[in-house]
């Protein structure tokens, strides 16, 4: 092992790990201070053991965020900012933190596969060295390889993988264009999720009483980031598999050392792929403001409660005391409201209300005439569903109310 203070700038070519590592660095790390801020905000407002007993959902996915981060970081990423490689007719060259490793092509034992792109080298001294498509043109690794040592190839089919090595360089490098269209990006991951933030609140706001803004914009940007990641992702890989992947297979067919990418062809694909790829994610934010996916506090009842006039699927229920555990509400005579198991039941009177099980007043309302009852502290009187039957619920079991 050999101390250098630069890397060899002489040829072959030095070979870099994928520069947009620095920007997925960057932007998990700023989302690591949004999130960091966010919770430390909230501790300012309310104890851990409430934030913890009202937030456990968010608590649990940020910690998981984190524990990807720095799993992601210290494990993967770490190395490859720090690393890159040459490859000689008889060696590959590494440096890694201004030091040079030699790999000789004479001491190689065997050659291994663990997926797609990734492929790892076996020394005589029983050290595996791993290379993928994180480091740009793999394949020069592949076909260095190749002409020095062409009987650890016996059984493989050499052409097929350096066709793939290609089609996963020419992917990765692609996604140094992803800000290209920069109109259609300003529009895809800042226009469109903050119109859906504020069109969400604007429409949900109106039938939901919502205590806690923060945790609802919270919930609102987890769901908007991962509508824009996942259609991001699956419009690349879909891209990468049935357009680009074929036209470098065609090309390469022809004339196997053609490995140059059309870039004319691949950023008017990119550019009109974006178009439809806004138009996805607004039509997924669309249904999840339809569905109310976000409010997962909000349901709808499943039973048909005729004597209170409403009706199975289309009533909304909100859970969880308004959204909102920690909040207190009033309660008020004629409230539906929802206890126990999901029982819905009426509200007919407050503590220190007298009732009973037998006789109405003017508005419909059960009043003591027999087994005159007060309603105790900390309780109220609750009719059920076409019964005249009351019960005494304390108001710390009433878990939602019904909004028509």
């Amino acid at each position: 092992m050999e101390k250098s203070h630069k890397f060899d700038t002489l040829q072959p070519r030095l070979l870099r790990y994928r520069s947009h590592y620095k920007i997925y660095l960057v932007s998990l790390m700023a989302i690591s201070g949004f999130v960091l801020s966010f919770w430390g905000y909230a501790l300012t407002k309310s104890s851990w053991s409430e934030l913890f007993e009202n937030s456990k959902e968010e608590l649990w996915l940020s910690f998981s965020f984190f524990c990807f981060f720095a799993t992601y970081y210290f494990f993967w990423l770490r190395y490859r900012l720090q690393s890159s490689l040459q490859v000689f007719s008889d060696k590959i060259l590494l440096n890694h933190e201004g030091k040079k490793i030699e790999l000789n092509f004479n001491q190689i034992q065997s050659i291994g596969f663990v997926m797609r792109s990734v492929f790892y080298l076996k020394m005589n001294d029983g050290k595996k060295h791993y290379f993928s498509s994180s480091l740009e043109r793999i394949d020069y690794v592949w076909e260095g390889l190749h002409e020095a040592r062409k009987e650890l190839f016996e059984g493989l089919d050499y052409e097929s993988y350096r066709l793939k090595l290609v089609q996963y360089d020419h992917h990765q490098k692609r996604k140094e264009w992803f800000f290209k269209h920069r109109l259609i990006d300003l529009f895809h991951w800042i226009v469109a999720p903050v119109v859906f933030l504020w069109l969400a609140y604007f429409v949900q706001s109106r039938d939901v009483e919502i205590h806690q803004h923060g945790m609802y914009f919270f919930r609102l940007c987890m769901y908007a980031t991962l509508v824009l990641l996942i259609t991001s992702f699956i419009f690349s890989i879909v891209l990468k598999k049935f357009v680009f992947d074929k036209k470098i297979k065609l090309q390469m067919g022809s004339q196997s050392d053609d490995k140059l990418r059309d870039l004319e062809f691949e950023g008017l694909i990119l550019q009109r792929s974006k178009i439809f790829q806004v138009g996805t994610a607004l039509f997924i934010f669309a249904m999840v403001l339809k569905s109310g996916l976000n409010l997962y506090s909000v349901t709808k009842i499943k039973q048909d409660l005729a004597g209170f006039n409403l009706k199975s699927g289309q009533t909304k229920v909100i859970d969880n005391r308004y959204n909102c555990l920690s909040c207190k509400y009033p309660v008020r005579d004629g409230d539906l409201v929802v206890f126990g198991r999901g029982t819905v039941g009426q509200i007919m009177a407050t503590q220190g209300d007298m009732v009973g099980q037998i006789s109405e007043d003017q508005t419909g309302r059960m009043i003591a005439s027999e087994n005159i009852a007060e309603v105790p502290s900390g309780h109220v009187a609750i009719k059920l569903a076409n019964s005249k039957e009351i019960l005494m619920v304390k108001v710390d079991d009433l878990i939602g109310k019904i909004q028509k």
